[in-house]
């Protein structure tokens, strides 16, 4: 087996590797994504592909955002045949992405192209943690990584099983700041460990960056939320909070609901809107993915929830009232405020005897919003104030002095969002002397401007929603196997700029050695070429049990190679997954 980085290298965007074993005919690859924001952009997204797609076997989707899923229409519009295998949740959510990436300008592919996608959930369960064969001698592992609903980080196997040769390498995806029992995401459940394997193949997107505790904490995130709607109620005035539709405008609406179930007297008044559409479809499409539960044969808990909802909630974990006391509050983010059917919540603290739907999904009345009759909240797109409906908003709300605009992540160079962050902390005094400066959207509804001497509203960031982990993250993600033992004997660092790769690479190397364990970290180029995975792998414990298990007892060889026949040859698992 060999391995080439075809992105992203030195950059953020774009995420796919191509991994083939021409004796065994294996060829394939892991994430096809789309770049976003980078100058490579456009030449990435239009490329002749580096291979011939009819020949790609299948690829491994590690989860649905376009910087991984994007060019897959692509890739079968161009030949390519085979099957993606990812979890049911990232295929769902993939669908709905692609379909709203096929109406950007670029046009890189049509929703009939979507539709040639031949998604290949894995349905055996337990579905994180279980081996999935796709060949002989090939298997597929998912373990989940914390980042956003359906993500994983995937572990291949390949090699001759039976005579413990099998070697690894685990594909990190994203990684989220969720750890167990410290998580910082407000609903995904926590990060898996993916044990000790050959080689790994790590993002590095914060790599050279550590939070401070303060970022990492939810109250003081949900604190920073609650001064934001009492100033906003103090003004009669309206916050805006532009986010991203998937894993983040959820977050922020969670921890809406907290807030006002915490303290109804106070908020119960407030008027809080969803206009987004992407967000309200990926929410429709999505809502029953956060009530799935994996059985590993020992025990059953739920897929993706995480503790924490159940924390705040006062609702023992692991007790089947409980997960549907969760589940239900879950639902509440998906639910209009007016819906007749809302039954609340039974049992938990005071938090959930008050949990209801708080949210208009309806479509919002501009000019009543504009009159201040109401305190008001909407959650809306884009994240980086960019497009949108935040590109309809903001442009009549930022002359309005009770607005307050709160962004709730990254924004890149040039972005609305960065325009906005960077005279977030001007007084009103000095933005009226920037008469040269403008603030411009260009959207299909044409061009828009609003001149930074006339922004009377209040900005602000809200810290602690980012779905990447820091480099803190990234360490425990490596170091965090019984014993020590890292993640890859051998770690390739890619998806991230070079300094966060440069930095992530010192911060491995030193905990390698502190820790005393032998480790290689690489950041391979666009020169690295074709790079051999077939040096220096562990034994196969497994297998190693099996061949001994052989040479005491030769009379039950025949029987133990029929049975795992059976298994490795059942490449279309049956469903017996459980949605409670």
């Amino acid at each position: 087996m060999e391995i080439r980085f075809l992105g992203p290298l030195g950059k953020v965007t774009g995420s796919c590797a191509w991994l083939r074993d021409d004796r065994r005919a294996w060829n394939f690859l892991v994430d096809c994504g789309m770049q976003q924001g980078e100058e490579t952009a456009k030449e990435w997204n239009n490329q002749n592909w580096p291979f011939e797609p009819k020949e790609i076997k299948f690829v491994i989707l590690t989860h649905a955002h376009i910087d991984h899923s994007g060019l897959l229409p692509c890739l079968y519009r161009d030949g390519f045949k085979g099957k993606v295998y990812c979890t049911q949740e990232t295929a769902e959510i993939a669908k709905v992405l692609l379909k709203d990436a096929a109406n950007l300008d670029d046009k890189l592919f049509t929703e009939a192209e979507i539709k040639k996608i031949v998604w290949s959930p894995f349905k055996r369960e337990p579905i994180l943690g279980r081996r999935n064969p796709v060949d002989n001698d090939l298997f597929i592992q998912f373990f989940r990584s914390g980042h956003i609903l359906g993500a994983v980080s995937a572990c291949i196997y390949w090699g001759d099983r039976k005579r413990g040769e099998q070697k690894r390498i685990v594909f990190s995806g994203d990684i989220g700041p969720q750890r167990e029992d410290e998580e910082v995401l407000p609903i995904i459940r926590h990060a898996m460990n993916p044990g000790a394997c050959d080689f790994a193949v790590l993002e590095s997107t914060y790599g050279s960056k550590v939070r401070d505790s303060s970022e990492r904490d939810p109250e003081e995130r949900r604190h920073h939320l609650r001064r934001l709607l009492i100033q906003t109620i103090e003004r009669n005035g309206t916050l805006i909070i532009p986010c991203f539709a998937l894993g983040r405008s959820q977050d922020v609406i969670f921890d809406l609901h907290a807030i006002v179930a915490q303290e109804p007297d106070l908020f119960g008044a407030t008027r809080f809107i969803l206009d987004y559409p992407l967000a309200q479809r990926l929410n429709k499409a999505t809502s029953k993915f956060w009530k799935m539960t994996d059985n590993n044969g020992h025990k059953i808990r739920p897929a993706w929830l995480g503790k924490q909802v159940f924390r705040l909630l006062g609702l023992p974990c692991n007790d089947p009232s409980s997960n549907k006391e969760a589940f239900k509050a879950i639902d509440a983010l998906v639910t209009d405020r007016d819906d007749p059917d809302w039954v609340p919540l039974c049992g938990g603290n005071h938090v959930a005897a008050q949990w209801k739907p708080v949210f208009s999904l309806k479509d919002p009345v501009t000019d009543d919003i504009r009159s201040g009759q109401v305190p008001t909240v909407i959650v809306t797109g884009s994240g980086d104030c960019q497009s949108g409906k935040a590109s309809k908003w903001l442009p009549e709300l930022l002359p309005d002095g009770n607005v307050i605009v709160a962004l709730t992540g990254f924004c890149s160079s040039g972005s609305v969002g960065r325009q906005l962050l960077d005279i977030a902390g001007l007084p009103a005094r000095e933005r009226e002397l920037h008469v040269s400066k403008e603030i411009t959207w260009e959207t299909s509804r044409g061009r828009t401007s609003v001149c930074v001497a006339d922004i009377k509203a209040t900005i602000e960031s809200i810290k602690g929603y980012s779905a990447h982990g820091d480099q803190s993250d990234l360490l425990n993600w490596v170091f965090q196997n019984p014993g020590g033992a890292p993640s890859g004997r051998t770690i390739f660092l890619q998806h991230g700029d070079d300094l966060n790769r440069e930095g992530l690479r010192a911060a491995l190397t030193e905990a390698a050695s502190q820790a005393k364990v032998e480790l290689e970290v690489r950041l391979p180029g666009s020169e690295s070429g074709w790079i051999s995975l077939e040096a220096g792998a562990p034994e196969d414990p497994d297998a190693r049990a099996l061949q001994e298990l052989l040479a005491r007892r030769p009379d039950l060889r025949s029987q133990i190679l029929d049975s795992e026949k059976a298994e490795e040859g059942d490449l279309a698992p049956v469903a017996c997954r459980k949605s409670v």
